[in-house]
């Protein structure tokens, strides 16, 4: 885009907003391009480009909001948009706080996007996922079959104002490298997936992907059963950055409000061990959502959300935070200019409790290590109650002795956060969005054969 397009937009939107009879509006402007390419036997699968440019508008009148969109960023295009959102207004059941977000000033001093991923040729791209395939392929002669081996990427920037004067926006751009792939031994066949990601393309790193997504294969072959038993349990970073990013929820405060989280009413009581602190951080550098504003415009920050086993805080956009009068955490996200801004997390971490990895596992006398899980859908944000499906390692001595499979865990959160032992200091950002360390569970019931 243009140097300035961007403010050209914005104010022919606010110029369309002033002749509107609403108490303010908001304009969001999106202009993202997307490429990826796909390879299986290093011969091309799929090639892929689109570009996402458009305006997601909302309109506030006595407490009621309504929201349109249109790829047409011409002044027609805006009136109709906005045609379409005041007539939602009268169907819509007022909010007493929801009204147009107020500026708050910002900074934002780090490195978000590499300038150079947008002229990248679409021959280095089909080269990167060749890489990662024949890197997995290389690490050992029983990954017998690559079912996807990808490259993909997006680059561009979304642009905010409101008519209280707010006016902000960023650029950024990430590449993402992964593959998923078959391991056999005899009759017997594995999965392995896994992803990376960076700013650009020389921050993709194939044989980590590959080697990662081979040995996660590999290494479920000849898993056996586990006996029911009540252990310790190391969780693998994945494992973590999954429970936890299926727990945010818990945090919403509109859920919260609704009555749709086990949370509610526990503000500054007790839910977690005194080891455990759990941050959300929007400006954290390396991470996949870090960015200086939210979806509504809000500076993005760290939010403590369980400091030392205290429930701390909640993530709130600017309507939830005018009805618990907090404040604003930078949680208004989007999905793009399709969709109005709805709460979710940017980057949730679990602070270390000072060990690193090896000490960590040096730690378990006999355990299970737990690799991967199923059926993290039934984590239930209201009850806590959860039952997951789990592959991984049987522990002696903090080794790894044998693969086990087929073990069931299940309870409820509020038990688990305070089953928390340790926490490694080996954080990874990874593609999903999340962000997971390496834990130790202490009494926790394993079911098996």
């Amino acid at each position: 885009m243009a140097s300035g397009e961007h403010d050209r937009i914005l104010d022919l939107a606010l110029q369309a907003l002033a002749k509107v009879q609403v108490d303010g509006g908001e304009i969001y402007y999106q202009d993202t391009h997307e490429t990826s390419a796909s390879v299986v036997d290093q011969r091309i699968e799929s090639v892929e480009a689109k570009q996402e440019r458009g305006l997601g508008l909302r309109v506030f009148r006595g407490g009621r909001v309504g929201f349109s969109f249109t790829p047409d960023a011409t002044a027609r295009g805006i009136g109709k948009a906005l045609e379409r959102a005041v007539a939602i207004l009268p169907h819509v059941d007022p909010d007493p706080d929801l009204s147009v977000p107020a500026p708050e000033t910002t900074t934002f001093n780090f490195k978000n996007e590499d300038p150079q991923l947008s002229a990248l040729p679409m021959d280095q791209k089909v080269d990167m996922a060749r890489r990662i395939e024949s890197c997995a392929l290389r690490f050992s002669s029983r990954v017998k079959r690559v079912r996807d081996s990808r490259y993909s990427d997006v680059w561009g920037g979304c642009w905010i104002a409101n008519t209280a004067g707010l006016r902000a926006g960023y650029t950024m751009s990430r590449a993402f490298g992964s593959i998923e792939l078959v391991a056999i031994d005899k009759e017997e066949n594995q999965t392995g997936y896994s992803a990376g990601f960076a700013l650009g393309i020389d921050g993709i790193e194939p044989d980590a992907i590959g080697i990662e997504a081979a040995s996660r294969a590999i290494n479920k072959l000849g898993a056996e059963s586990v006996s029911t038993r009540r252990t310790e349990v190391v969780l693998d970073p994945e494992v973590v950055a999954g429970v936890f990013g299926t727990l945010a929820s818990a945090f919403y405060a509109d859920n919260v409000i609704k009555g749709k989280s086990l949370f509610k009413g526990m503000l500054g009581q007790s839910v977690a061990r005194t080891n455990l602190t759990l941050i959300d951080d929007g400006r954290i550098p390396g991470a996949l959502n870090t960015g200086p504003v939210d979806g509504e415009g809000t500076p993005t920050r760290r939010t403590l959300l369980i400091d030392q086993g205290i429930l701390n805080s909640f993530l709130h956009d600017d309507c939830t935070a005018r009805k618990m009068k907090t404040r604003r955490t930078g949680s208004a996200q989007r999905g793009g200019y399709l969709a109005s801004p709805h709460i979710g997390t940017n980057t949730l971490l679990l602070r270390s409790t000072g060990l690193n990895r090896k000490t960590l596992l040096g730690m378990v006398a006999k355990g299970i290590y737990v690799s991967e899980v199923m059926g993290l859908h039934t984590i239930d944000p209201i009850s806590g109650d959860f039952s997951l499906g789990a592959v991984g390692w049987e522990m002696e001595n903090g080794a790894m002795v044998r693969p086990v499979q087929k073990m069931g865990i299940s309870g409820n959160i509020r038990d688990l956060l305070n089953s928390v032992a340790a926490v490694a200091d080996d954080m990874r950002f990874f593609a999903s969005g999340n962000s997971g360390s390496t834990v130790l569970l202490e009494g926790i019931s394993i079911s098996g054969s």
